[in-house]
């Protein structure tokens, strides 16, 4: 690799007002980077900017640009990654017919490349309490601009880019969150130290995508009582958008629209049962709502925490740290006093474009950031953060540990349910570091696409929920995801493609994309997606080189798994079959189909599948100790038990197995809540 090794000239010890030159930031071959504009000293132009930089990169083979495919408050939920060759590739780009208007290639905020020697690149363009960094492709160029995107003059250090190389896209991507969390220019954290909120952890419901704003008290009594008496093992309910007490799209206060919640909230959130609707949550508006706050709002208490906006129609908290707690201590507090138990929020990037032409709209941005999340904290109300994927956004995540990957699933169009889910797994590569990714609901009854949306949940780590009509509910697409009392069996790592698919066009190529997860027990799970327009079954190989990636998804070490001693098993859990991984393994994945399959290590001639009636058996057990007569593990909860055994069949006190085929042994226990504490001889 031929790089060059430039010092980075802007990097002086003051930079005067309005005197930004044009100068370059040459990615050298250093193996990890952080680039600081000391000193600044700037009022933004006339468009918010601060200062541009054109990058010099290194030669690469293969690149993934993220940027948001739309413009406006839309973009908040839309950062998606797109493959290519050259940066004319990157400049000209035209998306396919699944795609139809993602055309924007500008406000990128993530670059991953495949190096020429095999290595791989990340670039992170940084943000902080002054400033937001991002590319833009400007006349065949690369460029980063930092900027306020306020009207106040700025005065301090500016982070503008950070990069990492690494061996593979999950370890460079590690090194660069790594510098991010240590830099001290941003607020938040690991996801292995922030708890995965425990509603999230079982199967839910929410209002939206079935109703839309179109919801009333009537409407979400019914639908408890629906979800109570389904087969599906529902925990959670959440009320979404319609509800509000709000003039022209401006919140009033907290308050319930009187004719649609005549009797506010206690008819709905008294109806919870520690046995069934164990928890309800509410949706929010990070600003007040879609357009702020009401000039003639009734909020009297924080009143003084109020300005109103550049162009006077609206208010919002004041861009300061007090104003901010002001009001999102007020928006939790009201949940909770109300009865909720979580809560999500949204159009956290639409507070980015109210805040513009104010003082500093990153400073205020970050002081709402600051303050949902701590908010949040104070009260013990779980947060789950929705369009809130653009850094200025998704870098304050200090306490919350869940994000939206994707746009909203559509019920009835399939293709933005095919980005959508190509989206939501190439963004858990960056995301993934500090928060678990969310790919929104879906609908079991819709017979076309559940089966591809019903695994992508399963292997994606993140919640799983569903907005059907209550009546229409398919228990049996539900049922696999989860124990008798709802808590879903989950990865360990939010599910991530694997390195060829991150360099793709999942539409218009003819390629099959590849996604990997985590489990217990060293076991990876493997989705292959055909989401292709040919629109017709293509064949996909698995081998033992995909499994080792696994490992890498893991904190804190992200170390990638070795290869087993005894090799490795593929369990299909399609065909109940488990062969052993010597080469290849193929499959045909169906048009707008999906597979999941899973590696099991041989051990001593063992392999605990799991549960065979549930998406990810293996989720289901934790191995304690193996011979070669015996294996004793935990199986989290009674069910019908699969054992692959290499010499002879299984046998178990209690139970008998059967061969359902070669090796592959079924034990057909009785579905009981409980754990329990197994031994199997041969």
């Amino acid at each position: 690799m031929h790089l060059k090794k430039l010092t980075l000239a802007f990097l002086v010890s003051a930079i005067a007002a309005h005197a930004a030159p044009a100068e370059s930031i040459d990615v050298t071959d250093k193996p990890t980077d952080f680039i600081i504009a000391k000193g600044v000293n700037l009022k933004p132009d006339k468009q918010g900017f601060l200062l541009t930089r054109e990058m010099d990169l290194p030669a690469f083979e293969k690149g993934a640009y993220y940027r948001p495919f739309s413009g406006g408050v839309a973009r908040g939920n839309r950062v998606e990654a797109m493959a290519f060759d050259s940066l004319a590739d990157l400049q000209n780009y035209k998306p396919s017919k699944t795609r139809k208007d993602h055309k924007s290639v500008q406000e990128g905020q993530f670059v991953l490349l495949q190096i020429k020697d095999g290595k791989y690149l990340a670039l992170l363009p940084m943000t902080s309490d002054l400033s937001y960094s991002q590319f833009f492709m400007e006349k065949g160029k690369l460029l980063l601009k930092s900027g306020s995107f306020g009207t106040d003059a700025v005065k301090g250090d500016l982070p503008l880019l950070i990069w990492a190389y690494g061996d593979s896209p999950y370890s460079a991507t590690r090194e660069v969150w790594k510098q991010v969390i240590d830099s001290g220019f941003v607020s938040t954290d690991w996801r292995s130290n922030k708890p995965y909120p425990e509603p999230y952890a079982h199967l839910g419901w929410c209002s939206w995508e079935f109703y839309k704003t179109k919801i009333s008290e009537k409407i979400i009594v019914d639908a408890a009582h629906t979800l109570e008496a389904s087969e599906a093992p529902f925990r959670w309910l959440m009320v979404d958008d319609g509800y509000f007490n709000e003039e022209g799209r401006r919140l009033i206060d907290f308050s319930t629209d009187k004719k649609k919640f005549p009797n506010g909230w206690k008819p709905i959130t008294d109806l919870k049962n520690p046995e069934k609707l164990k928890w309800m949550g509410v949706w929010r508006n990070t600003i007040g709502y879609m357009s702020g706050i009401s000039n003639k709002n009734t909020m009297d208490d924080i009143s003084e925490h109020l300005v109103k906006t550049a162009n006077g129609k609206a208010m919002v908290p004041k861009g300061t740290q007090e104003s901010t707690k002001a009001f999102h201590d007020k928006m939790a507090k009201d949940a909770i006093d109300n009865g909720f138990d979580f809560t999500k929020v949204d159009f956290q990037t639409k507070a980015f474009d109210i805040y513009k032409g104010m003082g500093n709209a990153v400073s205020a941005v970050r002081a709402n950031n600051d303050a949902l999340e701590a908010a949040c904290e104070k009260y013990e109300l779980p947060l789950l953060n929705c369009i809130a994927q653009p850094n200025v956004n998704s870098l304050q995540t200090k306490y919350s540990a869940l994000m939206r990957s994707s746009p909203d699933y559509n019920q009835s169009d399939k293709d933005k349910n095919k980005c959508n889910t190509y989206q939501s797994f190439a963004n858990h590569l960056w995301m993934g570091q500090t928060v678990w990714g969310d790919l929104d609901m879906f609908h079991s009854h819709d017979e076309r696409d559940v089966q591809p949306m019903a695994i992508a949940r399963a292997i994606s780590g993140g919640p799983v929920y569903i907005s059907d009509e209550p009546s229409k509910i398919v228990a049996d697409v539900l049922i696999p995801f989860a124990f008798e009392d709802g808590r879903l069996l989950r990865t360990r790592a939010p599910a991530t493609l694997l390195p060829e698919s991150f360099f793709i066009h999942p539409f218009r190529g003819n390629d099959v994309f590849r996604v990997v997860a985590p489990l217990e027990d060293n076991v990876a799970a493997i989705a292959l997606f055909n989401f292709t327009e040919a629109a017709e079954p293509l064949t996909e190989t698995i081998s033992a080189d995909d499994y080792p990636h696994a490992g890498e998804l893991l904190q804190p070490t992200g170390a990638p798994w070795t290869q087993p001693e005894g090799g490795l098993l593929i369990y299909d859990r399609d065909a109940k079959k488990m062969t052993a991984l010597d080469g290849d393994f193929e499959s045909e994945v169906g048009d707008f189909g999906a597979k999941l399959f899973l590696l099991y290590p041989n051990t001593e001639g063992w392999a605990v599948v799991g549960r065979i009636d549930k998406y990810l058996p293996s989720a289901a057990v934790k191995v304690h100790s193996v011979s070669e007569n015996e294996i004793v593990f935990t199986l989290h909860e009674s069910g019908p038990l699969a054992i692959w055994s290499e010499t002879g069949a299984p046998k178990m006190e209690g139970a008998e197995f059967r061969e359902v085929s070669d090796k592959l042994y079924v034990a057909d226990l009785e579905v009981k809540i409980g754990a329990k504490e197994i031994t199997v001889t041969r």
